[in-house]
């Protein structure tokens, strides 16, 4: 408003201004306090323009870093169940550019959107005041740039959607590039890779170009509609000042006031391409978070349900592949959405696929950069068969310079380790011995016995007899419910 009270001040002191001067012959000297009025409205407009752009990037990171939290916590709310069936690369696209993307629309659109909403009306209503045929022929034309911009729009995100998708399939492959690189290098694959690369990167090249184009288009489509207007305004104004039926003071106040009329209507469609690509972005941003809120994410449900575990004891739950095993496992940990079961404190657990990383067997057991109780690491060590390793070894990311059978064991080294360091009550385990020989497994099972004879109640998912054997409690997965 503080703006808008600026501009009016800035047409009016320059329209009297050289009214009174070449038509009434009024000297300058006496027309000063027009300069001073000029130089307050200016450095007002110039003072609000800064303001505006302070605050508005302001409120744009404090969304955006808003958006981010609510979006990582809703992605640890799904849990790893539910980020497994998702692509990685799209999340970390959303994440990132994805929210960047938004800021025009929170810093740019919205706060001109609001602003024309509060100001055109002034704009139209002090036209109209002034000069009544000029009132008529903006409402008349008016209109027509908002209509523009709705056939502009719908264009546009099409267009927008198309280019997000083709960023997230170039991010997807080039991970899957990343992550496949070994493979590839071995096979000799290599070069097929680069081919695909350079044909999806242009490929969004080309689209990322065509939305340029329609942003340029767009604009000096709206720019166009906008001189035309005002130019009818200002021949209108023209041929009534030939005529008398105009004073010069008039008709230059509402020529210099009429494209302030139309600019924050063209602002707006300009903004509103602007964060287009945010606004793509943020529909898979909210997806997220609402499936999270709303708890859209189906739990597994099976004949498990209607069993209980026997505490201080071996429970082993067995079951055809496929049947949702390692899925309860996920929902009674909370990572399939829903509440719980046990506190993750009380639980140390060990999933079917072994993660492990680039750093040392010590560091991949006990967590990297902290420090390593030496005596217990040796003894989870010895209770997970990890006798053909030593702590100081090097692995490779993912594990690549160890055997399926010793990154088993150490994932196995690693769940003791924190259920003995946390005195954690319950130990959950998934197909713990499926890759170990005879004897290692016979090994590992007394390391399971011991811990139970502690007080620790252990739940295991196995296929394997010796394990089903020794087990206390016993549990069929028969179906889904």
């Amino acid at each position: 408003m503080l703006g808008s009270a600026a501009t009016v001040t800035i047409a009016w002191s320059t329209s009297f201004f050289i009214s009174q001067v070449f038509i009434e012959h009024e000297p300058v000297n006496s027309l000063l306090f027009c300069f001073w009025w000029l130089a307050i409205g200016g450095l007002a407009k110039a003072l609000v323009i800064w303001l505006q752009e302070f605050f508005a990037t302001r409120a744009a990171a404090a969304v955006k870093l808003e958006l981010r939290g609510k979006l990582f916590d809703a992605i640890n709310k799904l849990g790893p169940g539910w980020l497994a069936e998702r692509s990685v690369a799209e999340i970390n696209l959303l994440a990132t550019s994805g929210l960047d993307s938004l800021e025009p629309y929170f810093a740019k659109y919205l706060p001109q959107l609001i602003y024309t909403a509060m100001v055109t009306p002034i704009f139209v209503g002090i036209i109209w005041l002034s000069d009544f045929s000029s009132g008529v022929t903006l409402l008349v034309t008016l209109p027509l740039i908002p209509l523009f911009m709705i056939l502009i729009g719908w264009a546009t995100r099409s267009i927008q959607d198309k280019q997000l998708q083709a960023l997230t399939l170039l991010s997807r492959h080039f991970l899957e590039v990343l992550r496949g690189l070994t493979t590839l290098k071995i096979f000799r694959r290599v070069d097929a890779q680069k081919e695909t690369l350079s044909r999806v990167s242009k490929e969004h090249r080309v689209r990322t170009m065509k939305v340029l184009r329609v942003t340029f288009l767009s604009g000096f489509a709206l720019e166009l509609i906008a001189s035309l207007a005002v130019a009818l305004i200002a021949v209108s104004i023209g041929l009534r000042l030939l005529n008398g039926d105009l004073t010069l003071g008039v008709g230059l106040f509402v020529l210099l006031l009429a494209p302030e009329a139309y600019l924050p209507l063209r602002q707006v469609g300009a903004q509103f391409h602007a964060s287009a690509e945010g606004v793509a972005a943020s529909s898979g941003i909210l997806d997220i978070i609402d499936e999270a809120q709303t708890g859209k994410e189906q739990q597994a449900k099976s004949t498990f349900g209607h069993h209980s575990f026997k505490s201080a004891a071996l429970n082993v739950v067995s079951g055809p592949s496929g049947i949702g095993k390692s899925t309860i496992f996920n929902n009674l940990l909370g990572f399939g959405g829903g509440k719980p079961v046990f506190e993750l404190d009380d639980v140390a657990w060990m999933p079917q696929v072994s993660k492990l990383f680039a750093g040392t067997v010590a560091e991949n057991i006990a967590g990297p950069n902290v420090p390593t109780d030496q005596k217990l690491l040796a003894e989870v060590m010895r209770l997970a068969a990890l006798d053909d390793l030593v702590p100081t070894q090097v692995v490779g990311p993912s594990g690549t310079q160890v055997s399926g059978g010793q990154a088993q064991r150490i994932c196995l080294a690693r769940t003791f380790y924190r259920a003995k360091a946390n005195h954690c009550l319950y130990l959950l385990l998934d197909e713990p011995i499926s890759a170990l020989d005879e004897a290692r497994a016979s090994q590992v099972i007394e390391s399971i016995q011991s811990l139970v004879k502690d007080g620790v109640t252990v739940v295991a998912i196995s296929h394997q007899d010796s394990l089903m054997n020794v087990a206390e409690h016993f549990i069929e997965v028969q179906g889904v419910e």
